[in-house]
This record gives structure tokens, C-alpha cells and sequence, in this order.
């Protein structure tokens, strides 16, 4: 099966069976296993269970305090031949250590417990273990089934056809102000919580650089050292880096719509992480980022029609690292192509995979090796001011009522970010807090930009299949007859998302209210940050206006928020940049400009220019 095919049949499946469940085994488990049933099951609002998640929570921290401790311990001792070592011990190494996550959230479980326990306000404590202990389990489920048969085959086609959103009749359960019933039409914001915060002022904000920061971070001119393999399940390939001490997330896929979705996301008030385009990543010479590249955790299902097991579906592609060399450079100043480099490194280039044999390399060419020059990729910081502990679910413990959540659903939908999978949002603690401090992250925004519908996974980062509309207006058809609501289409999540199919016009309208207060020039500079060309980001700019005052007419809120195209434009316009000047915006009084290509806009339609 080819890259592409391979790709294509593990998004569709994973995409799918997000929602699959894990079952944890009771009999002859290791401690760490029993001290994990027990903390993210007991119910922690009877005071016995408060006292025994605090005796356990010690107990499970400090044993997983040791294994983790063991496994830095072995990687240590290996990092001297990591280099050598064969792909299997590689893959015990570098095996992606979940005990730093457990320990993290068993002390803080612990320590919830005990405040519980004396202190008047325990329903907040209370809340909170049970945000880490449904966080805890989320991450214990496999993002695929390990069996695929005839049932849930169907069980999954039609969970993923449930996918609708904005069918909600029942106000939002946190807003700060209590109003009485059919008086809110959108105007009050949720109560403060860990998920959303009102921004200062919107307008105001820098989407160039970005996440409040005063700057662009120029990484893609920096010469950074290798650092580790990327040891997640996604299907993406990449690396970590570090320069300066920092080190960065790399990853070869979702490059522009992962970069501008978060930027948008942070604007309005969510917490994401800071995520760049880079036109290139300069990386000092390694072998180890080589041999390393295929390290991201394996999704294998075994196919099972009628309990018989026919074969095992390997959906974790094994990507040629090569592919993602534009060139490799020389120490006397020399450079040649990324697939140049693979015919002059090895003794055999002709294997299938010939980075996989330590034997297989040419140290003589390999002492001659400066840097290797990436193409493009999408960068975050990997040491951020939180720790990661789990995953948190729009549909658990009340979030399908919370105002942010199902507002949230109506930014998606205008984005085209479909993808909310529980494995694209993460429960972190705030580092060095002098209490137990969550927040909830989307930890994924890539994939949007494009169809937001598709009979199994829809294809993002794709300007074309980006409608022009999204929504459409109440009707109401007089007395006696039927009122069709206010309706998102063109737009359904991949998975059922609880919080989404809640949102009613009120909710739409407060996310309305929010998006409205973005500028021109903000959107144009955020897609100039996110790496789009000039043509790219002209015809994603004008759909992106298109879409918001349709919403904002549709929710009838034109008479309260201005329109942005009063006039609309004709969809089948034409654009030049070396005719009709670059595409720009201005950042702290200085215009930045789109990336240069070939492409055009013709009647509508994005060409490479002849």
C-alpha cells in the first residue's frame, strides 16, 4: 500500500474509531495497573473515597515516580549507542513514557482529596479529580480497536453519521449572569472557567506572531540540534528539536491550517498551543533522525468478521525520512538533494528502509555532514508552561452544557476544523502552581481549511472545497406552520461532539459576537503566518468573509456587528499578485507579505500560472 493510500485508510479508521473503548483488566495486573482502576473509578463525593484516593494517590505517585525514573535511567545508559542500536531496542527506549503523566495526576488527585477533606469548598475539589479521572481513562483508550468486525464496522458508520451540530434546544447551564428563560439571545458570557477566558480586547491582538506573543519566532533560520523521535500515535511524521535550550515540536503535516485555526482559536479566548509554519527546519547532521523516524506508536487492528480473524491492518505509515530532506549540506560548503543523499549514505541504498541497519551507513560520508534542510513543517514549543495528563471529551461530565463548548462548535464550523477526536484536546496542569491548577487544551487544530463534511473523514487544507457559506437563516412561515431554525451546514463533526449538537442560536450568536470583533487585517495577517501564498491566502481570506457575514445576517446581527464585505465579492474573481501587488497586512507599522509561488486565482479557481 502506498504512502498516500496508507494515509488515506489510517485517517479514515482512526478518525472513526476515536470513540472505541478499552477495557482494563482486573486479575493479574501490576500494581501500577490496580492503583489506576482504583484512582480513576472511586467516586471522590463520599469522604471514605476522599481518604483512600489520598492513601492510593501517594502510594501510585511515588511507584511511578521510580518507573519513570527507571526508564530515564535506561535511556540514559543507551544514549551513548542510541545510534547503533537495533530498531526493536530502539523502540523499547523511546517507548512514549505515559508514568510521568500518571504521577503528575495522582499527586494532584491526592492532593485534591485532602483539601476536599478540609476545607469548606470540596464541591470545586471534587470537580476537579473527577476532570483528572475522566481525563486518566480517556488517554487509556486506544485511538483504534484492536478488532474491527461486521457489528462495529456498523456501529461506527453510524455514530459517525450522528454527527450533527447546533440542534440544541436547552440553554447553557455556567453563564455568569442567571437571566430569566428566552432572555439571553447571546449576550452573557460563561462564567470564568478552565477552558475559556474573555479576551482584553480582540481587536487589539497580534495573529501575526500570535498567542500573545510580541513576536514571530523565526526558527526556520536557525541551525537547531536533533533532540528525539516523535513517539505519539499520529500519523503525521516528525521529530523534536532543540536550539538554545528550548526544544520544538516538528511535524510534516497539517502545515498552514494548524498554524492560522490556533491562532483564531487563542484570539477568542481558548487555550491552544503556539504552532508556527516554518518554510524549512535546519537540523545538525544525526543519525539518530534517521533511524528514528518510524518510532511513532503502531496502530494495528486485527480484522474480525463473524470472531474470525482474517488479517491485522497496519495503519501507522512508515515513511521514507529521506522524503523530507530537501537537501543535506556539506562541511566544506557542499549540498545535494535529500534523495541524493540516501544513493551516497549507505552501503546498500537499494533496501527498502536502508536506515534501519547501523551497519548500512558510510562513516566516511557521514563525518562529512554539516546539516539537513527540512521541507516545510509545523512547529510548536514542546516545554510550554503546563504539563500534559490526559485528555478531556466535549461530551463528559456536563461540558456538552457549557457555553464555550457549544460556542466553540460554531468557530469550528466557520474554520472548517472538524476534527475533534478527545485525542486532539488535552487536561494540563499549570507548572510550579502553589495549588492544583487544570486547564483544558485544544492540543490539535490541524485539518481544517477545507470540506467540512465527507462521508468518513473530510479533507482539509484544501481552499476549493472551503464553501463560501456555512450557515442558513431562521425561516418562519406564519401562523400554523412550521419555523425552521437557524441551521450550521456544510459542516459535520468526524466524531458525535455532545457539546456541538447542544449549541442553540444563543450560543451561536455569543461565538458570533466574538468572531465579528475580528479585523481585516487580522485575518490577513494570520494567514500570512501560516504560511499561505499570496493566491492561497487571497481566496481563503475572501470565503473567510463570505462565511462570517453570511453568519452574522443569518443570526441577525447585521444591524449590531458590521459587515466586513457590505458588497459581496463576486466569487469568480481573478487575481494576480505580479499584477494586482502581493497580499499584506500591516503588523506594529510594517507590512508583511504572503509567500511568493506561481499560483493564481482565475475566475474563482486556484491555478499555477502558465
Amino acid at each position: 500500500m502506498g504512502n498516500k493510500a496508507g494515509s488515506a485508510l489510517a485517517l479514515v479508521i482512526v478518525l472513526l474509531c476515536g470513540v472505541g473503548s478499552s477495557a482494563i483488566a482486573a486479575e493479574n495486573e501490576p500494581a501500577s495497573a490496580n492503583f489506576f482502576r482504583e484512582l480513576t473509578t472511586l467516586d471522590p463525593q463520599w469522604s471514605t473515597n476522599l481518604t483512600q484516593l489520598a492513601e492510593l494517590s501517594d502510594r501510585a505517585a511515588s511507584t511511578e515516580k521510580k518507573q519513570s525514573k527507571a526508564e530515564k535511567k535506561l535511556t540514559r545508559d543507551s544514549s551513548k549507542n542510541l545510534e547503533n542500536l537495533p530498531t526493536a531496542e530502539l523502540k523499547k527506549v523511546f517507548t512514549e513514557n505515559d508514568a510521568k503523566h500518571d504521577a503528575r495526576a495522582y499527586a494532584a488527585i491526592g492532593r485534591l482529596a485532602r483539601e476536599a477533606l478540609q476545607t469548606n469548598d470540596a464541591p470545586n475539589r471534587i470537580l476537579q479529580i473527577r476532570e483528572i479521572q475522566a481525563s486518566l481513562r480517556n488517554a487509556a483508550v486506544p485511538p483504534v480497536p484492536e478488532k474491527l468486525g461486521i457489528f462495529t464496522s456498523w456501529i461506527f458508520f453510524f455514530k459517525n453519521l450522528s454527527g450533527s451540530i447546533a440542534r440544541g434546544h436547552t440553554p447553557a447551564t455556567n453563564l455568569a449572569v442567571p437571566l430569566p428563560p428566552a432572555s439571553d439571545s447571546g449576550r452573557v458570557d460563561p462564567a470564568a472557567s478552565t477552558f475559556w477566558s474573555r479576551p482584553k480586547a480582540i481587536a487589539e491582538e497580534d495573529l501575526y506572531a500570535g498567542f500573545g506573543r510580541t513576536s514571530f519566532p523565526r526558527l526556520e533560520n536557525l541551525l537547531c540540534d536533533y533532540s528525539a523521535p516523535k513517539t505519539s500515535s499520529g500519523t503525521h511524521g516528525g521529530f523534536d528539536v532543540e536550539y538554545n535550550g528550548e526544544r520544538y515540536k516538528i511535524k510534516f503535516g497539517d502545515l498552514n491550517s494548524e498554524p492560522f485555526t490556533a491562532r483564531i482559536f487563542h484570539a477568542l479566548g481558548f487555550h491552544v498551543d503556539p504552532t508556527d509554519f516554518a518554510g524549512q527546519v535546519q537540523v545538525h547532521y544525526s543519525r539518530r533522525l534517521l533511524r528514528e523516524f518510524h518510532l511513532r506508536k503502531p496502530l494495528a487492528m486485527k480484522i474480525t468478521p463473524l470472531g474470525i480473524h482474517v488479517g491485522t491492518v497496519q495503519l501507522q505509515s512508515h515513511y521514507d525520512p529521506f522524503a523530507f530532506i530537501t537537501s543535506a549540506v556539506f562541511n566544506d560548503g557542499r549540498q545535494i538533494s535529500g534523495m541524493a543523499l540516501k544513493q551516497m549514505l549507505f552501503k546498500n541504498p537499494s533496501l527498502s528502509h536502508p536506515e534501519d541497519l547501523p551497519e548500512n551507513f558510510l562513516t566516511n560520508v557521514e563525518a562529512e555532514l554539516d546539516y539537513l534542510v527540512t521541507t516545510p513543517a509545523n512547529i510548536q514549543p514542546r516545554d510550554g508552561p503546563t504539563q500534559s495528563i490526559g485528555s478531556w471529551d466535549f461530551g463528559q461530565l456536563g461540558h456538552e452544557n457549557l457555553r464555550e463548548l457549544r460556542g466553540a462548535g460554531l468557530l469550528a464550523a466557520w474554520l472548517g476544523w472538524f476534527d475533534s477526536r478527545a485525542d486532539n484536546t488535552k487536561l494540563r496542569l499549570v507548572r510550579d502552581a502553589d495549588d492544583v491548577q487544570l486547564l483544558h487544551f485544544f492540543s490539535d487544530l490541524g485539518g481544517g481549511m477545507g470540506a467540512g463534511t465527507g462521508l468518513f473523514s473530510p479533507h482539509g487544507e484544501n481552499p476549493h472545497e472551503f464553501t463560501w457559506t456555512f450557515t442558513s437563516p431562521e425561516v418562519v412561515r406564519g401562523p400554523g406552520r412550521m419555523t425552521t431554525p437557524f441551521r450550521i451546514r456544510d459542516f459535520k463533526p468526524t466524531v458525535p461532539t455532545p457539546a456541538f449538537a447542544e449549541m442553540t442560536a444563543d450560543d451561536a450568536r455569543w461565538m458570533a459576537r466574538l468572531i465579528g470583533q475580528l479585523t481585516e487585517n487580522q485575518l490577513r495577517a494570520a494567514l500570512i503566518a501560516s504560511g499561505y501564498d499570496n493566491a492561497e491566502a487571497r481566496l481563503y481570506l475572501e470565503k473567510l468573509f463570505n462565511r462570517r457575514d453570511r453568519m452574522i445576517v443569518d443570526l441577525g446581527l447585521q444591524q449590531e456587528v458590521p459587515l466586513l464585505r457590505p458588497r459581496p465579492l463576486n466569487p469568480k474573481f481573478s487575481y494576480d499578485p505580479a499584477i494586482d501587488g502581493p497580499f499584506t497586512a500591516t503588523v506594529n507599522g510594517l507590512t508583511v507579505s504572503a509567500r511568493k509561488s506561481g499560483k493564481v486565482i482565475v475566475r474563482g479557481e486556484l491555478l499555477n500560472r502558465r
